[in-house]
């Protein structure tokens, strides 16, 4: 802590001063530097006022000199003429005369001289005293007796040297003291005997009566709270600041009304100011000398203020008034001000703040309604916070335009496939720490996101955390104590409950905005989503649909849903398109037709059949082969996508498309057979190869099946069908195409109920031996 200036006056010798710290020497090198100064100032002053006295009194003498020198002749003349004694007698008369107007003279010059120096001496002191910062109705007295004196000098017929100047540093001072007494005034800590003193300076200086001090003093603060809330660099403090001005200029004026201002005023009519001990302690104005050379009116001047004295209905008015404006500028000025405000939580604290503020002195702090201050403040908050969170919400567009333009550039950059959860990479990975990074890779790899997908939900997902902590901190505004602060007693309205309205109210009105921003946003990025669906092109497809079904499913599961209507589904326009497409395109590389062996000359699998009459015991080849292509489609896709809504569009695709090839195939087998029927079936090894299928269409030009064969391959046709049934289709599955299949082949058997129901057996055991195989379609159809 630095240490206190030594007054310089007090310092002995040199070595004094070199006891303190240097920031401390340097300063009081400068204040005596300024004191050199002001000494040089008077010092020239006092020559120059007696030089040119002396200069008067010499051209005094030699005016007195000749007119001696003419008298002496003339009397030398008259007295050869005249009697001597009436000569003498006339001759002393009249150097009494000439000596009496020389003493006039002198005594005026001296009197002007001493004002003039008294002048000068004041500006001085008034200068140092702004500097040292002291009273500032002690400055005030002064410039008043600076005017005086500088009015009296400036009505005599030779104005004294250095007038003007003078005139000018006091009109500089008198502006200095002026914005001295507004700093003080606008000041939120000044105390009341602050105010008191400092308007009592600012009707000395200005000749304004107490109303007109106590609008000064309004006016003042009114500019004081708007230049808070101007700044360009807005914090908490300065709204905080705003509104204690409001507050604590009401409860001065509470108290300038109470007569407080008037008794300061009366005391200084109650003597002259050059009377005043204040005023006759200074040393450097040398009053007590100096004094009695000062005019008469100077001397005895008494400073008379015009006082008020107001009625408690007319105060109220006054207060009411002021507090109404006051009001309209803190909120307009809080508006603008929290217009550009973007931090929510820092919003959230001020908002706390400043009503602890006003809750806190409402009971001491006399307004025009304590209700519409409330108002005003609640106003200003709800309606910033509802702006954040407006905007907070519409932050969600930038992922809807990262989507669309990723879909858009998607032909122009690389994609990677979906990466299996048993790449032996994965033992790389580091296992600290509870294997956090670990853990990442596998739900990414289980759930399909890849650098795309996590590209885009970066931005989402950051939306979201933006989103909740928004809402914890709505939240919390429900728990605040309010009836801690509050008084009830103080209330205007009784039946009002103003922590209701501060926990309840205003947390469920920002809660609603909140939500129908989000709600917004997601139409917005609904509409987003459907913009990039139909900028999709007829190449990659399946990557793009792919993509945007995973963020879709990413985004309906961590939609918030307690900012959301429970019917809105994101999505759901688009969504039966996208599914549509992806599963199309899987069905198309299965290779439906591959399936169709109507026309082979040979029964898949008849060597393997078994019982009396001997009946399938497993599908053909082509039909095992096409679920494993199907399966492994799927799985180089990505697992995560076939969710049970998928699979069912799957379903009705593949089984409109297993309908048709299986009616192909059963209508290859109605064209009319050969005659012969000793044609022998040659036995068909089961393939457990993967070679490539042969075509169902390799047979002989000419046509030689026999009734038996067409039989045959019909009985094979519905254990297929029974057998992909059972693959594709949940038990409670409504009637399908393959389910009209399997009634036209069997009625076209004439198979009796106990064969066709151990078919169906028959299909469904081998089905449950092998569907572990086809994991996918298992999880789907249990």
């Amino acid at each position: 802590m630095a240490s206190e200036i030594p007054d310089p006056q007090t310092l002995k010798s040199w070595k004094e001063a070199f006891q303190y710290p240097i920031p401390t020497v340097r300063r009081v090198e400068q204040e005596l530097r300024r004191d050199i100064a002001s000494n040089k100032e008077k010092l020239r002053a006092l020559v120059g006022t007696r030089y040119r006295e002396l200069l008067g009194t010499a051209e005094t003498i030699v005016a007195m000199n000749r007119e001696i020198q003419q008298v002496d002749s003339s009397l030398a003349d008259i007295g050869h003429r005249c009697n001597p004694r009436l000569i003498e007698k006339n001759y002393t008369t009249h150097v009494a005369q000439i000596k009496s107007e020389a003493r006039t003279e002198d005594a005026e010059k001296q009197t002007a001289g001493a004002q003039l120096a008294l002048l000068h001496r004041s500006t001085t002191l008034i200068s140092k005293l702004l500097r040292k910062k002291s009273s500032p109705l002690l400055i005030a007295k002064l410039v008043v007796v600076s005017r005086l004196i500088h009015k009296t000098l400036s009505e005599q017929q030779t104005m004294p040297p250095f007038l003007e100047t003078l005139r000018n540093q006091l009109a500089t001072l008198r502006q200095t003291l002026l914005r001295r007494v507004d700093k003080r005034l606008a000041a939120a800590s000044s105390t009341t005997e602050d105010i008191l003193e400092t308007l009592a300076a600012y009707c000395l200086a200005t000749s304004s009566s107490s109303d007109g001090a106590i609008n000064h003093f309004h006016k003042v603060r009114l500019d004081g709270i708007s230049s808070q809330l101007a700044l360009n660099n807005l914090s908490d403090t300065h709204v905080l600041k705003a509104l204690k001005l409001y507050i604590r200029t009401l409860q001065t004026t509470k108290v300038l009304l109470s007569r407080r201002l008037s008794d300061t005023l009366g005391k200084l009519k109650a003597r002259p100011i050059l009377s005043d001990p204040e005023i006759r302690a200074l040393d450097n104005l040398d009053i007590d000398i100096l004094g009695r050379w000062v005019a008469v009116d100077v001397k005895n001047f008494t400073p008379w203020i015009k006082t008020n004295e107001m009625s408690k209905a007319e105060s109220e008015k006054v207060m009411k008034t002021w507090s109404t404006q006051a009001l309209d500028r803190f909120v307009s000025g809080c508006q603008d001000a929290l217009a550009t405000w973007n931090d929510f939580s820092g919003l959230i604290a001020l908002r706390r703040k400043t009503l602890e503020g006003w809750l806190s002195s409402k009971a001491s702090t006399p307004t025009h309604s304590s209700l519409a201050v409330l108002d005003g403040i609640r106003k200003v908050f709800n309606e910033s916070i509802t702006r954040l969170l407006s905007t907070q919400a519409q932050a969600l567009e930038h992922f809807g335009q990262q989507v669309s333009l990723t879909i858009t550039t998607w032909d122009e950059v690389e994609h990677s496939g979906a990466q299996s959860l048993w790449d032996s990479k994965l033992l790389n990975f580091e296992y600290s720490n509870g294997a956090a990074g670990l853990k990442q890779v596998i739900t990414d790899r289980l759930l399909g996101r890849d650098e795309n997908v996590n590209a885009s939900l970066k931005n989402y997902q950051t939306w979201l955390a933006d989103i909740r902590r928004s809402g914890e901190l709505l939240a919390g505004l429900r728990v605040i104590k309010w009836n801690e602060i509050i008084d009830e007693y103080d209330d205007e309205d009784p039946d009002l409950d103003v922590a209701t309205i501060l926990n309840e109210d205003d947390p469920r009105l920002l809660w609603d905005a909140l939500k129908e921003a989000i709600g917004k946003s997601f139409e917005n990025l609904q509409a987003a989503f459907g913009t990039a669906f139909d900028m999709f092109e007829t190449s990659n497809q399946s990557g793009k649909s792919t993509f945007m079904l995973r963020l879709i499913r990413q985004i309906r599961r961590d939609a918030p849903a307690e900012f959301m209507e429970k019917r809105f589904i994101f999505a759901q326009s688009i969504v039966p398109a996208l599914q549509k497409m992806l599963t199309t395109e899987v069905v198309n590389r299965t290779d439906v037709q591959k399936l169709n062996f109507g026309n082979a000359k040979r029964v898949p699998g008849r060597t393997l059949w078994e019982g009396e009459p001997s009946l399938p015991s497993q599908p053909s080849p082509n039909a095992f082969r096409y679920l494993r292509r199907l399966m492994s489609l799927l799985e180089e896709l990505g697992q995560d996508l076939w969710d049970p809504s998928t699979m069912q569009v799957l379903r009705d695709i593949l089984d409109t498309e297993l309908s048709a090839t299986f009616k192909a195939a059963y209508g290859n087998t109605c064209k009319p057979p050969a005659t012969a029927t000793n044609e022998q079936h040659q036995p068909a090894e089961l393939e457990t190869t993967d070679k490539p299928d042969r075509s169902v269409d390799d047979q002989d030009s000419q046509d030689t099946r026999t009734e038996d064969h067409i039989r045959d391959i019909r009985i094979q046709l519905l254990f297929d069908i029974l057998f992909l049934q059972n693959a594709l289709a949940p038990p409670a599955a409504a009637s399908t195409k393959l389910g009209d299949m399997v009634v036209e082949i069997k009625d076209s058997l004439d198979l009796d109920s106990t064969t066709t129901e151990g078919l169906k057996k028959t299909a469904t055991e081998y089905w449950k031996r092998t569907q572990l195989l086809f994991g996918l379609l298992v999880a789907e159809s249990n």
